[in-house]
């Protein structure tokens, strides 16, 4: 009964929505990443709008393997380990990458923002969007990853911008809108701290924050603002500084169940798992596979970036070892066309469709490196998890799954057959994992609009409202020392201080006087009496 009033109650929302449709919009997408990954959210929203009547353009290195109607692709070459090769040379292995400092993370990522926009802006493609198109459009939007270069088109074409963000927020993407992330309980995603945390973890959540604040403003910023000026061949540009403070509207891929509550502007919205959609059909012979599955299927995939086919000898070894003493099938996505040593309960995919695999019921376990969209398709499907988290903000998605007691999370550096063992049966064989997780599945999809639904509304609310001003922070206009409230302070004090001080001349002169009369009234007194 209750889920069909939900129903119900969703088809009004979607009727209400077209009712108070936008006209055809032109929307321009800007996503030069080469991350599969990030792009599935991207190209979630796009095609939506597409779908909703907006002409869209979308400049990706991923462009649509079908033609759809109103969208139209151009394709952006590069590939990830071009873009690393000229951003980061000699970068390590990513399964490496777990042995990194947080500031050395962060300085990839830093790097891998800074030659990205050098080696999108000069594109052909994009030249002719900035320069001789004729082509006008009414809103851009593009990814919230480390390109802020992408504030100058907006700027040079005149049009509210729209920012994706594809994981849970940085705190310097808080500054676009004045938002407030309070250190002592908004962590920092590439740290694996909880809202809840002791003195040395907010002491070190603190450093880290500051560290990136500086980073940004001493070595990202100034080197976006010359590639910026250079390629839009223009001097007068603004800094980047002033041009985030016109970001419109920001989508996060997060939701607080999944993740956790903290301070959001109006024009910040959370529209977490907007990629997932209801589960397709599988091809028949994956579909014969679970079905016939009888003990059970763990899935295995290490995300669309990372390859398990590149995993040390020793750390594969340890998991195919652990596999072949399970009574259930293990489906592994494996980039190769072999696996030495695979046991017979193993079934490789170089490509598997991981959603709708995940919401086959025979799937038990979903062991993943922690991606954000793995554990959010996975906390949809109600699937239990085991975590090897690598880089990135993996480790902090896996710290959550652990404290919401519905998965465990594996140290890569310290796989064996043992520990695989251990993880996988503990499990499989505590119910309260499967509980927990499809307690928190409920929470999670207990929304009033489905996330893209969301997503596609505040777009179109912000095409509506030509950039929608009214949801922009009056805090983005003062300067840090009336945020702070630092010059209230300053006034405030110095009226404390003059009555204090009033209140001390007078008393002194009070106590003087009373000081002065007392021995006259004494000496006065004493001649009376004789």
């Amino acid at each position: 009964m209750m889920l069909a009033r939900q129903s119900k109650l969703n088809m009004f929302m979607v009727l209400l929505s077209y009712l108070y449709a936008t006209d055809g919009a032109r929307i321009l997408g800007i996503f030069p990443m080469p991350a599969k990954s990030h792009m599935i959210v991207h190209s979630a929203l796009m095609k939506e709008l597409a779908r909703r009547g907006h002409e869209v353009t979308v400049f990706s290195p991923f462009p649509e393997k079908f033609p759809i109607p109103n969208f139209t692709d151009i394709e952006f070459k590069l590939s990830y380990s071009e873009l690393l090769q000229v951003s980061v040379p000699g970068m390590l292995d990513m399964f490496n990458m777990d042995k990194l400092w947080f500031f050395q993370t962060e300085k990839i990522f830093w790097d891998i923002g800074i030659g990205l926009c050098n080696i999108f802006l000069q594109d052909d493609a994009i030249q002719r969007l900035l320069f001789s198109s004729k082509e006008e459009f009414d809103l851009l939007i593009t990814s919230a990853f480390t390109y802020d270069c992408v504030f100058g088109m907006g700027y040079k074409l005149n049009i509210p911008i729209v920012k994706i963000c594809p994981f849970g927020g940085r705190e310097w993407m808080d500054e676009w809108f004045a938002n407030p992330s309070p250190y002592a309980y908004v962590p920092e995603i590439l740290q694996e701290h909880s809202e809840r945390m002791n003195l040395w973890q907010r002491i070190h959540n603190t450093l880290t924050e500051i560290h990136a604040k500086l980073g940004r403003i001493f070595y990202v910023i100034p080197q976006h603002d010359a590639i910026l000026r250079k390629h839009l061949h223009s001097n007068d540009i603004p800094s980047i500084w002033e041009l985030q403070k016109s970001t419109a509207l920001i989508l996060f891929n997060n939701h607080f169940s999944t993740s956790y509550p903290r301070p959001l502007m109006p024009n910040m919205v959370e529209v977490g798992g907007m990629h997932i959609s209801p589960p397709k059909k599988l091809c028949a012979d994956l579909q014969r596979y679970l079905d016939e599955s009888s003990d059970g299927v763990i899935f295995f995939s290490m995300g669309s970036n990372l390859r398990s086919s590149n995993m040390k000898n020793a750390t594969r070894n340890a998991f195919l070892q652990a596999f072949s003493k399970l009574k259930q099938k293990v489906l592994w996505k494996w980039e190769t066309d072999s696996l030495p040593g695979k046991p017979n309960n193993v079934k490789l995919g170089k490509w598997l469709p991981q959603s709708d695999i995940l919401a086959h019921p025979n799937v038990r376990l979903f062991m993943t490196h922690g991606g954000l969209l793995s554990t959010q398709e996975a906390v949809v499907r109600g699937i239990p998890i085991v975590g090897i988290p690598i880089y990135g903000d993996q480790g902090y998605n896996l710290a959550k799954i652990v404290s919401a007691g519905i998965g465990i999370k594996l140290d890569v550096a310290n796989i064996t057959t043992e520990s695989v063992l251990w993880a996988v049966n503990e499990v499989l064989n505590n119910p309260r994992y499967r509980e927990n997780m499809q307690r928190l599945s409920r929470i999670y999809r207990d929304q009033p609009l489905t996330p893209l639904e969301q997503a596609a509304f505040w777009t179109e609310y912000v095409i509506r409202h030509k950039g929608a001003p009214h949801m922009r922070s009056a805090a983005l206009d003062l300067s840090w020392y009336q945020y702070f409230l630092l010059d209230v302070i300053a006034v405030l004090s110095l009226v404390a201080a003059c009555v204090l001080s009033a209140v001390f001349l007078i008393s002194r002169a009070v106590i003087r006087r009373i000081s002065y009369i007392t021995p006259r009234i004494i000496v006065h007194g004493s001649k009376k009496n004789n």
